[in-house]
């Protein structure tokens, strides 16, 4: 059963993923496709060459980082003083409930709250924060990408709280806490030195995953960031969907990158753990 369910893996999920991988590869190079004429570099010159795909990957790179860590550190803090609440069930559906919520739906209430005309601008003149709703702080598709990181935010610590309680509980973390204690260690070191490391090296592939999934966003962009500068995977598809032919190639130079950056961070994440 263990031969059986690895050939499924891989006929279902490697192959699949790198054939793909090999076709973008063999279509940014010219050899295969209805632009094909023969090995030409031209398109990876020019994508390498481009300070908008760049900006793109350096913005998703910023965005995807920023959320992880603020989320990581939200969800630390929670799992620190939430412990008793956390036996109630109707408590821990809270947590459960967000991640019921797809991505687009959560962009377009998003925008519902943070637009110029949404809630938080309505209640924000209401209260006097703002002459009018318009000139509520722009949150949705701001240059700081504000709505994004947020909506991003709001998706994001729920899921790794619950993923760090479930590490806190299995771990017995409380029996630990409650020795150290006794030694004489604070509340600060006992969180700082003692349970923040464990529970963070035990949830490292997890953060590691869902900061790739923050890396390729797209709904949450597609809604409430801008065109220009886009987040790696709008500039992906931009490429993709334009009427220019030429920008095909570009489009696929720009996902072999995108892939090989992926198991880049996979590799070393790997790589360094077995190192320890």
């Amino acid at each position: 059963m263990k031969k059986l369910g690895l050939i499924c893996f891989f006929a279902f999920a490697v192959l699949p993923l790198a054939s793909g991988l090999v076709y973008a590869l063999l279509y940014s190079f010219g050899l295969v496709g209805a632009l094909s004429q023969g090995w030409d570099g031209h398109a990876w010159r020019q994508t390498l060459q481009d300070a908008g795909f760049w900006t793109s990957m350096g913005l998703s790179l910023g965005i995807a980082t920023g959320v992880l860590v603020l989320a990581t550190g939200l969800a630390l803090w929670l799992v620190f003083v939430l412990q008793t609440e956390m036996e109630n069930p109707r408590f821990r559906f809270l947590f459960h409930f967000p991640l019921a919520i797809p991505p687009m739906v959560a962009a377009f209430v998003s925008f519902q709250w943070l637009g110029n005309s949404g809630m938080l601008a309505r209640w924000g003149a209401s209260l006097g924060a703002s002459d009018s709703p318009e000139n509520f702080p722009v949150l949705i598709n701001d240059s700081l990408y504000l709505g994004v990181s947020i909506t991003l935010l709001l998706g994001t610590f729920p899921f790794l709280f619950l993923v760090l309680h479930s590490h806190f509980k299995s771990a017995n973390l409380l029996q630990i806490s409650d020795l150290a204690s006794t030694l004489g260690a604070n509340t600060r070191q006992i969180r700082c030195k003692i349970l923040a490391p464990i529970l963070l090296q035990r949830a490292a592939p997890t953060l590691l995953l869902y900061g790739i999934f923050l890396l390729g966003a797209y709904e949450v962009p597609l809604l409430l960031g801008r065109q220009n500068p886009a987040m790696i995977s709008m500039f992906i598809h931009q490429k993709f969907n334009r009427f220019n032919l030429s920008d095909l190639p570009v489009a696929y130079v720009a996902t072999v990158l995108y892939a090989l950056l992926v198991m880049g961070l996979v590799f070393f994440f790997f790589r360094k753990k077995r190192g320890l």
